[in-house]
């Protein structure tokens, strides 16, 4: 059967067509067959999957299907469930009323969440539904985890520990804001930095696909394969995070 994984948050911009994006990547990569579900009405993903093919930066063992009618999305889930090894759910951002029904179908929800109090108010809203589902349910056993992963992550965040000094180029509040989403919603281990790889990933399509070419590129794009790569590497960690649940270390602020 397969891992179902379903990314949301109640408000655009937080970052789960990005996540989607490399997830997809990873599970590519890794050789796997994966399904990515497109509930967005902007069809982000698909028209994504469609630049990818035609740019040459796609793999056939990735399908990508759009819908926006709750029904379909649960016969698109059964009717590949021993076909692929992940399927990626990526909603509507604002996508409340997809909410129960993704509940329904995944084994673990995604929520990204960037360091904005718009994006902090929206993701306590998120577990607050999550934590209020769990009570409408004859057995709490039957929701799937939730997971907050923190996106948009300036690099030098990523690698900073809670008790050494505050970066120079970090605001203090961006900083504080930081540490207090870390201790309040126990984020997975691996953050979502920001890299101009996943802006190039945004248009060109797959990690893997845009490392290669890199590869077999002129001397410029070969200095470039290292970047991507190490992008590449960062997804997959990302997505063994998202299957082992590992939370971030008290040395991280958690």
């Amino acid at each position: 059967m397969a891992i179902v994984i379903g990314l949301m948050n109640r408000k655009g911009g937080a970052g789960k067509s990005t996540l989607t994006k490399l997830l997809a990547s990873a599970i590519a990569h890794s050789k796997k067959k994966c399904l990515v579900i497109d509930l967005d009405p902007a069809e982000d993903i698909l028209k994504w999957w469609t630049r990818a093919e035609s740019n040459g930066h796609y793999d056939e063992k990735i399908m990508v299907r759009a819908t926006t009618v709750a029904e379909d999305l649960y016969e698109i889930v059964a009717k590949n469930d021993d076909t692929v090894d992940f399927i990626i759910i990526d909603t509507k951002g604002e996508g409340a009323e997809w909410a129960d029904d993704l509940a329904g179908v995944v084994d673990r929800i995604v929520v990204p969440c960037t360091n904005a109090n718009p994006d902090r108010d929206r993701t306590r809203e998120t577990i607050a539904w999550h934590d209020d589902l769990k009570k409408r349910v004859v057995s709490a056993d039957q929701i799937p985890p939730l997971q907050v992963v923190l996106t948009r992550v300036p690099p030098v965040m990523v690698r900073h520990k809670k008790d050494l000094p505050k970066p120079k180029d970090i605001t203090t509040r961006d900083f504080d804001r930081h540490y207090e989403i870390v201790a309040e919603f126990n984020p997975l281990s691996t953050m979502v930095p920001e890299r101009p790889q996943y802006r190039e990933m945004d248009e060109q399509g797959l990690l893997g696909g845009i490392m290669d070419r890199c590869r077999n590129g002129q001397w410029s794009d070969k200095g470039q394969a290292l970047h991507y790569e190490s992008a590449l590497a960062h997804a997959i960690d990302l997505m063994n995070n998202i299957i082992e649940g590992t939370k971030m270390e008290p040395s991280h602020g958690a």
